[in-house]
């Protein structure tokens, strides 16, 4: 099969000759360091080129939005403001000012100052929001050279193309930091419509637009829950996020952008009714550590396509526990159809090379692709 044929098969819940690789959603920081010394060649210190050096599967997008930023054009540039201790201080790449760990180690950073305090703060912002900016995927000019390259790269060698958003959940937490949003949904709600219909003519306009480029699939960085569930109730969801949500999606439906995923960390139970009501046909990575289990997720839901969901700290303990997960999760899901199986976030430093390329060789084995017929 061609990479976009066993793309739409497995999307389309159709047999296929093998599944789809894309065995972990990336590596921590401080796990390049720790293969280094362990053999992994000194360009392999970023995710983009881990998928290379690890012969994945290529779903080539083109990033609008991500856990970075909510889709700006022009993009602000991250910069060191000052250092205090062992710590500094960042604009980051949304516009605002955040704290981080010195020496580059992987931790969510404290927001100091969101971008978005007040209205005239939007104000300023919703142009970078514009699916128009000047410069934005502009036809036969685009001004980014990455941007460029993956569209070309997709279109001659038969690779599926598509666009990473920020979701809308993840907009709105961006402009405004986690808890001014979540009091905006009480104090403030026509703020956060403003922001809505400034994400959905993002969404559409962009879709439209890739579309004739010939994308066909779009996955949205969300993050909206954590070990407990959602950070908004399901009211709120339905009532601030869902109608924006489900329009977006139509409309990149009617453009032929059939293929669209939510990235979400945490305990996504609830979520999961939610967004298949906006639309949405997938969802990565369930996270097992947060109560999630794609065995159960396939009972309740046997059309919606799953994406990761092996339990990543197991690679730690032992190939006989990962050999356990693979049986009793990844192999079933692939005879059921629809599923991209993988860890279940990206992979940590006590995990070593030795052992995640065992991994690799398994889940690239006869059994996996026997299973997939």
């Amino acid at each position: 099969m061609s990479p976009k044929e066993r793309w739409r098969a497995t999307w389309r819940f159709e047999p296929l000759d093998r599944p789809w690789r894309f065995e972990t959603l990336g590596f921590w920081k401080e796990t390049y360091r720790e293969w280094a010394d362990q053999g992994l060649p000194f360009w392999v210190r970023s995710d983009p080129a881990a998928y290379v050096y690890f012969n994945y599967d290529r779903w080539i997008p083109v990033v609008i939005g991500d856990h970075l930023q909510p889709g700006y054009w022009p993009r602000f540039r991250r910069k060191r403001v000052s250092s205090e201790g062992d710590h500094e201080i960042w604009q980051n790449e949304c516009g605002g000012l955040e704290k981080v760990f010195a020496g580059d180690r992987s931790a969510l950073p404290q927001v100091i100052r969101p971008p978005v305090q007040t209205h005239q703060d939007l104000e300023r912002i919703l142009p970078r929001l514009d699916p128009d900016a000047p410069g934005r995927l502009r036809p036969l000019r685009l001004d980014s050279f990455f941007d460029r390259a993956s569209i070309r790269a997709a279109q001659w060698l038969d690779y599926p193309l598509g666009m990473i958003f920020c979701g809308l959940f993840g907009a709105l937490r961006h402009l405004l930091g986690l808890e001014r949003f979540m009091t905006a949904t009480y104090d403030e709600p026509e703020l956060l419509h403003r922001i809505a219909e400034a994400w959905e003519r993002l969404v559409v306009g962009v879709g439209r637009r890739m579309a004739g480029y010939g994308a066909t699939w779009a996955g949205f960085w969300e993050d909206m829950c954590y070990r407990n569930g959602m950070f908004i109730s399901p009211r709120s969801y339905r009532e601030l996020i869902l109608p924006y949500f489900k329009r977006a999606v139509a409309h990149l439906a009617d453009c032929g952008i059939e293929f669209t995923w939510v990235d979400s960390d945490g305990d996504v139970t609830e979520l999961i009714p939610l967004v298949r009501e906006a639309g949405i046909k997938g969802m990565m990575p369930f996270e097992v550590q947060a109560g999630m289990d794609v065995v159960e997720v396939r009972e309740q839901h046997p059309d919606f396509v799953i994406i990761g969901g092996l339990d990543k700290r197991l690679l730690a303990d032992g190939r006989e526990a990962m050999e356990r997960e693979i049986q009793e999760k990844a192999i079933p899901l692939l005879r059921s159809g629809g599923h991209i199986p993988g860890l279940d976030h990206a992979v940590p430093p006590n995990v070593t090379l030795e052992d995640f390329r065992w991994f690799l060789e398994r889940m690239r084995g006869e059994e996996i692709a026997a299973a997939c017929g």
